[in-house]
Order: C-alpha cells, then structure tokens, then sequence
C-alpha cells in the first residue's frame, strides 16, 4: 500500500515538474496535438533520465542525452524525498493516535453504559427500599390502631420522633386524637406541631 501511495506521489511530483517545465517554454514551442504532446511529453522523460516514460524522438530529431541534476537540482530532490518521508511518518502516527483515541472512546462509553445500569439499579433498590418502609409503616399504623389509647400512646412516645409523625399521620384522625390525648400535654403539643408542620 506504500508503496503504491509513494508511486502515486512520485507521479504528482513528476506531473508537477512537467506542467512548471511546459509553462516555462515559450507560446509558440507549446504542443498543440496530441501526438505533440506526447513527443513533447517523451523528449522531457528523456531529458530528465526517466526511461519509463521516455519515447523515441521522430526521425531526423537529434537524440538528447539524460540530464544531469545540478548540486542544487539533488539538494532540492534530497529535501522533497526527506520531506515526503517525514509526511508518510506523520500519517502512521496520526492513524496510531487515531485509533488509541477511537479505543479510549469505546471504552468512556462503556463505563457510561455500566454507571447508567449501576445508577438504575440503585434507583430501583430504593424505590423498592421506599416500598417495603411504607408496608412496614402500614402494619405498624394497623398494629397501633387496635391498641388501647393509652397503651399506643406510651408506646408511640418511645418510638423515634420521625417515626412517630409518620404513624400518627397515617392513622385515623379519631384514633390518632385518642393516642395524642392520652399524652402529656407538652409530649402531645410537640407532636400536633411536628404533625401540621408542611414541609
């Protein structure tokens, strides 16, 4: 594959060269046929030492002899070639680079994709926590609503504050006034303000 890109690139070097060569000569010497051209097009491969392309002049044309490439000619040619290998580098470092960025990329999504499912799960583990709490709060207001007034009081006064709210929240308004009336007055003022507190 090198190969055939550096044969590619010689032959836009060598396109090149030809085309500057042609708009240097003057109007009168441009080909004007194709057979021209090529004659033309031959004589410069002929000039420049390029047997590949080179064509026999026609008869009565005198044979030139391959040209020789001054000091300044193989310095120019010498830098264009280390140019042409830097360039070819360069584009083996970037398709390296390109493909550790494509592999660095592949594997940020996929830790994207395992945080999105870890996060889901957690949101699930928690709506369903949410779930079993307000069972348990269900059994408990049930638990509480059967109880003697006084009883459910004393018991409901041991609990955690939160607690307490959410079961005297969730039970009956009767029941719930019988539990808080068999408090003490402060136990009970306490409660009734946490209770009507909007959050």
């Amino acid at each position: 594959m090198f190969k055939l890109l550096n044969f590619i690139n010689d032959f836009k070097f060598l396109y090149l060269f030809v085309g500057l060569v042609m708009l240097a000569r003057p109007a009168y010497s441009i080909p004007t046929s194709i057979d021209e051209l090529k004659q033309t097009f031959g004589a410069l491969c002929a000039d420049y030492g390029l047997e590949f392309c080179a064509v026999e002049p026609k008869a009565g044309k005198k044979v030139k002899t391959a040209h020789k490439f001054t000091e300044t000619e193989k310095n120019i040619l010498t830098r264009l070639a280390k140019q042409q290998e830097q360039l070819r580098l360069r584009s083996l470092e970037l398709d390296r680079r390109e493909g550790q960025l494509k592999t660095l990329q592949e594997d940020i999504q996929r830790q994207v994709t395992q945080l999105e499912k870890l996060q889901q799960e957690i949101e699930d583990n928690i709506e369903e926590k949410k779930s079993q709490d307000n069972k348990q709060l269900e059994k408990a207001v049930a638990i509480y609503s059967k109880m003697a007034a006084a009883t459910a009081a004393q018991s409901i006064a041991k609990l955690d504050r939160k607690i307490a709210v959410k079961i005297l929240k969730q039970m009956k308004e009767k029941q719930a006034s019988l539990v808080l009336s068999s408090m003490g007055a402060d136990e009970s003022a306490s409660l009734i303000e946490e209770i009507t507190r909007k959050k």
